[in-house]
Protein backbone atom coordinates (compact mmCIF):
# COMPACT_ATOMS: atom_id res chain seq x y z
CA UNK A 1 0.00 0.00 0.00
CA UNK A 2 2.89 2.25 1.01
CA UNK A 3 4.49 1.53 -2.16
CA UNK A 4 1.54 2.16 -4.31
CA UNK A 5 0.63 5.46 -2.69
CA UNK A 6 4.64 6.60 -3.12
CA UNK A 7 4.39 5.04 -6.94
CA UNK A 8 1.00 7.66 -7.31
CA UNK A 9 2.45 10.60 -5.71
CA UNK A 10 5.91 10.29 -7.72
CA UNK A 11 3.85 9.74 -11.15
CA UNK A 12 2.02 12.54 -10.51
CA UNK A 13 4.88 15.00 -9.61
CA UNK A 14 6.31 13.73 -12.48
CA UNK A 15 3.61 14.10 -14.73
CA UNK A 16 3.77 18.07 -13.01
CA UNK A 17 7.44 18.61 -13.44
CA UNK A 18 7.24 17.14 -17.53
CA UNK A 19 3.63 19.33 -18.14
CA UNK A 20 5.87 22.84 -16.73
CA UNK A 21 9.02 21.53 -18.39
CA UNK A 22 6.75 21.79 -21.49
CA UNK A 23 5.12 24.45 -21.10
CA UNK A 24 8.54 26.62 -20.67
CA UNK A 25 9.81 24.77 -23.61
CA UNK A 26 7.25 25.79 -25.47
CA UNK A 27 6.86 29.45 -24.59
CA UNK A 28 10.73 29.64 -25.43
CA UNK A 29 10.49 28.29 -28.61
CA UNK A 30 7.36 30.89 -29.19
CA UNK A 31 9.52 33.49 -28.02
CA UNK A 32 12.74 32.49 -30.61
CA UNK A 33 10.05 32.10 -33.62
CA UNK A 34 7.95 35.07 -33.19
CA UNK A 35 9.95 37.43 -31.85
CA UNK A 36 12.02 37.93 -35.40
CA UNK A 37 9.38 38.37 -37.20
CA UNK A 38 7.31 41.13 -35.30
CA UNK A 39 11.00 43.02 -34.86
CA UNK A 40 10.80 43.20 -38.26
CA UNK A 41 7.40 43.80 -38.52
CA UNK A 42 7.86 46.82 -36.21
CA UNK A 43 11.12 47.90 -37.35
CA UNK A 44 9.23 48.32 -40.70
CA UNK A 45 6.25 50.24 -39.63
CA UNK A 46 8.84 52.54 -37.62
CA UNK A 47 10.78 52.98 -40.79
CA UNK A 48 7.58 54.14 -42.69
CA UNK A 49 6.45 56.75 -40.15
CA UNK A 50 9.78 57.86 -39.83
CA UNK A 51 9.81 58.53 -43.63
CA UNK A 52 6.26 60.35 -43.68
CA UNK A 53 5.19 58.35 -46.17
CA UNK A 54 2.01 57.22 -44.17
CA UNK A 55 1.30 61.02 -43.08
CA UNK A 56 1.69 62.65 -46.65
CA UNK A 57 -0.65 60.43 -47.50
CA UNK A 58 -3.12 60.95 -45.18
CA UNK A 59 -2.69 65.14 -45.50
CA UNK A 60 -2.96 64.89 -49.37
CA UNK A 61 -6.22 62.40 -48.73
CA UNK A 62 -7.95 64.54 -46.31
CA UNK A 63 -6.80 68.25 -47.11
CA UNK A 64 -5.10 68.25 -50.54
CA UNK A 65 -5.20 72.16 -50.48
CA UNK A 66 -3.52 72.73 -47.05
CA UNK A 67 -0.05 73.81 -47.38
CA UNK A 68 2.36 71.42 -45.34
CA UNK A 69 4.31 72.42 -42.84
CA UNK A 70 7.91 72.14 -43.38
CA UNK A 71 10.18 68.97 -41.14
CA UNK A 72 12.27 70.13 -38.80
CA UNK A 73 14.99 68.90 -40.35
CA UNK A 74 14.27 71.39 -42.93
CA UNK A 75 14.27 74.18 -40.21
CA UNK A 76 17.44 73.10 -38.80
CA UNK A 77 18.86 73.35 -42.74
CA UNK A 78 17.15 76.66 -43.19
CA UNK A 79 19.17 77.75 -40.25
CA UNK A 80 22.45 76.18 -40.49
CA UNK A 81 22.41 77.57 -44.05
CA UNK A 82 21.27 81.55 -43.03
CA UNK A 83 24.34 80.99 -40.72
CA UNK A 84 27.02 80.35 -43.32
CA UNK A 85 25.67 83.21 -44.93
CA UNK A 86 26.01 85.48 -41.96
CA UNK A 87 29.77 84.05 -41.51
CA UNK A 88 30.21 85.46 -45.17
CA UNK A 89 29.85 88.52 -44.72
CA UNK A 90 25.82 89.61 -45.29
CA UNK A 91 23.39 90.30 -42.83
CA UNK A 92 21.07 88.38 -41.16
CA UNK A 93 18.20 90.28 -42.95
CA UNK A 94 19.78 89.55 -46.82
CA UNK A 95 20.82 86.36 -45.65
CA UNK A 96 16.98 85.34 -44.29
CA UNK A 97 15.71 86.41 -47.90
CA UNK A 98 18.09 84.58 -49.70
CA UNK A 99 17.61 81.21 -48.04
CA UNK A 100 14.07 81.69 -48.14
CA UNK A 101 14.36 82.05 -51.63
CA UNK A 102 16.36 79.13 -51.91
CA UNK A 103 13.58 76.50 -50.35
CA UNK A 104 12.10 73.93 -53.09
CA UNK A 105 8.46 74.68 -51.50
CA UNK A 106 6.24 77.97 -52.30
CA UNK A 107 4.87 77.81 -49.59
CA UNK A 108 7.83 77.67 -46.92
CA UNK A 109 6.87 79.56 -43.68
CA UNK A 110 9.53 81.70 -44.29
CA UNK A 111 9.07 83.32 -47.35
CA UNK A 112 6.24 85.72 -46.47
CA UNK A 113 8.53 86.85 -43.99
CA UNK A 114 11.37 87.40 -46.86
CA UNK A 115 8.85 89.69 -48.63
CA UNK A 116 8.24 91.72 -45.46
CA UNK A 117 11.94 92.45 -45.37
CA UNK A 118 11.91 93.42 -48.82
CA UNK A 119 9.66 96.26 -47.64
CA UNK A 120 11.96 97.59 -45.67
CA UNK A 121 9.95 95.96 -41.94
CA UNK A 122 12.60 94.90 -39.61
CA UNK A 123 13.19 91.06 -39.21
CA UNK A 124 11.91 90.42 -35.67
CA UNK A 125 8.84 92.61 -36.71
CA UNK A 126 8.35 90.91 -39.82
CA UNK A 127 8.83 87.45 -37.84
CA UNK A 128 5.78 89.13 -35.41
CA UNK A 129 3.33 90.17 -38.17
CA UNK A 130 3.66 86.77 -39.98
CA UNK A 131 3.38 84.49 -37.22
CA UNK A 132 0.59 81.57 -37.78
CA UNK A 133 -1.34 79.78 -34.83
CA UNK A 134 -0.71 76.92 -37.51
CA UNK A 135 3.29 77.33 -36.54
CA UNK A 136 4.99 74.16 -35.39
CA UNK A 137 7.27 74.61 -31.90
CA UNK A 138 9.90 74.19 -34.15
CA UNK A 139 8.75 76.79 -36.07
CA UNK A 140 8.35 79.26 -33.33
CA UNK A 141 11.80 78.23 -31.77
CA UNK A 142 13.71 79.30 -34.90
CA UNK A 143 11.36 82.41 -35.11
CA UNK A 144 12.58 83.61 -31.80
CA UNK A 145 15.94 82.78 -31.94
CA UNK A 146 15.85 84.79 -35.34
CA UNK A 147 14.25 87.67 -33.46
CA UNK A 148 16.81 87.60 -30.59
CA UNK A 149 19.57 87.57 -33.62
CA UNK A 150 18.22 90.32 -35.14
CA UNK A 151 19.55 93.00 -32.48
CA UNK A 152 23.09 92.47 -33.79
CA UNK A 153 25.98 91.37 -32.08
CA UNK A 154 29.27 89.49 -33.16
CA UNK A 155 27.28 86.37 -32.13
CA UNK A 156 24.23 85.77 -34.59
CA UNK A 157 26.52 82.84 -36.40
CA UNK A 158 26.96 80.87 -33.12
CA UNK A 159 23.47 81.25 -31.64
CA UNK A 160 21.74 80.16 -35.03
CA UNK A 161 24.52 77.36 -34.85
CA UNK A 162 23.54 76.42 -31.51
CA UNK A 163 19.66 76.59 -31.97
CA UNK A 164 19.97 73.97 -35.02
CA UNK A 165 21.93 71.71 -32.70
CA UNK A 166 18.75 71.87 -30.29
CA UNK A 167 16.44 71.39 -33.09
CA UNK A 168 18.56 68.32 -34.30
CA UNK A 169 19.05 67.13 -30.30
CA UNK A 170 15.22 67.13 -30.15
CA UNK A 171 14.56 65.49 -33.41
CA UNK A 172 16.90 62.65 -32.05
CA UNK A 173 15.63 62.65 -28.79
CA UNK A 174 11.95 61.79 -30.48
CA UNK A 175 13.64 59.15 -32.69
CA UNK A 176 14.80 57.61 -29.30
CA UNK A 177 11.00 57.94 -28.20
CA UNK A 178 9.56 56.59 -31.17
CA UNK A 179 12.12 53.31 -30.82
CA UNK A 180 11.32 52.93 -27.38
CA UNK A 181 7.56 53.09 -27.54
CA UNK A 182 8.12 50.70 -30.62
CA UNK A 183 9.84 47.98 -28.31
CA UNK A 184 7.06 48.00 -26.11
CA UNK A 185 4.71 47.70 -28.32
CA UNK A 186 6.30 44.71 -29.43
CA UNK A 187 6.90 43.74 -26.27
CA UNK A 188 3.46 43.89 -25.29
CA UNK A 189 2.38 41.77 -28.26
CA UNK A 190 4.78 38.91 -27.66
CA UNK A 191 3.36 38.84 -23.96
CA UNK A 192 -0.44 39.19 -24.81
CA UNK A 193 -0.37 36.17 -27.48
CA UNK A 194 2.14 33.51 -25.42
CA UNK A 195 -0.22 32.86 -22.91
CA UNK A 196 -3.29 32.20 -25.38
CA UNK A 197 -0.90 29.95 -27.39
CA UNK A 198 0.29 28.25 -24.11
CA UNK A 199 -3.37 27.78 -22.84
CA UNK A 200 -4.22 26.55 -25.90
CA UNK A 201 -1.56 24.39 -26.36
CA UNK A 202 -2.03 22.71 -22.63
CA UNK A 203 -6.16 22.75 -23.61
CA UNK A 204 -5.36 20.38 -26.09
CA UNK A 205 -2.48 18.21 -25.11
CA UNK A 206 -3.60 17.65 -21.38
CA UNK A 207 -7.38 16.54 -21.40
CA UNK A 208 -7.35 16.76 -17.50
CA UNK A 209 -6.46 20.38 -17.43
CA UNK A 210 -9.00 20.97 -20.26
CA UNK A 211 -11.50 19.09 -17.97
CA UNK A 212 -10.67 21.74 -15.10
CA UNK A 213 -10.24 24.92 -16.99
CA UNK A 214 -13.17 24.44 -18.92
CA UNK A 215 -15.77 22.13 -17.07
CA UNK A 216 -15.04 23.09 -13.54
CA UNK A 217 -16.42 26.47 -11.27
CA UNK A 218 -12.73 27.44 -10.44
CA UNK A 219 -10.89 26.82 -13.89
CA UNK A 220 -13.36 29.02 -15.64
CA UNK A 221 -12.62 31.94 -12.82
CA UNK A 222 -9.01 31.38 -13.77
CA UNK A 223 -9.82 31.49 -17.41
CA UNK A 224 -11.94 34.40 -17.48
CA UNK A 225 -9.29 36.34 -14.89
CA UNK A 226 -6.19 35.57 -17.10
CA UNK A 227 -8.22 37.05 -20.33
CA UNK A 228 -9.24 40.56 -17.99
CA UNK A 229 -5.70 40.84 -17.08
CA UNK A 230 -4.28 40.05 -20.24
CA UNK A 231 -6.72 42.66 -22.09
CA UNK A 232 -6.45 45.42 -19.34
CA UNK A 233 -2.41 44.84 -19.67
CA UNK A 234 -2.29 45.77 -23.48
CA UNK A 235 -4.85 48.48 -23.28
CA UNK A 236 -2.94 49.91 -19.98
CA UNK A 237 0.58 49.49 -22.03
CA UNK A 238 -1.12 51.02 -25.34
CA UNK A 239 -2.44 54.25 -23.49
CA UNK A 240 1.21 54.13 -21.79
CA UNK A 241 3.12 54.36 -24.97
CA UNK A 242 0.50 57.24 -26.88
CA UNK A 243 1.06 59.63 -23.91
CA UNK A 244 5.20 59.25 -23.93
CA UNK A 245 6.30 62.81 -24.58
CA UNK A 246 9.74 64.25 -24.32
Amino acid sequence: MICTAFNTKFNTALDVAILIAGTLSFAGACVLLIAPLLTKHWSRRWLRVRLGAISRKATAMTSPTTNPLPTPQAITDFLDAIARDVRSGFSLASSFVQCSDQQLDDNHWSQPVAQQCLRGVVLADALVECALPTWTPEIRFASRTLAVASAGGAGVAPALEHSASVLREQQGLMLDRDVQAAQAQLSTKVLTWLPIAVFAWIAITDPIARMFLLSTPVGMCCVATGITLNVSGRKWMSHVVDNISV
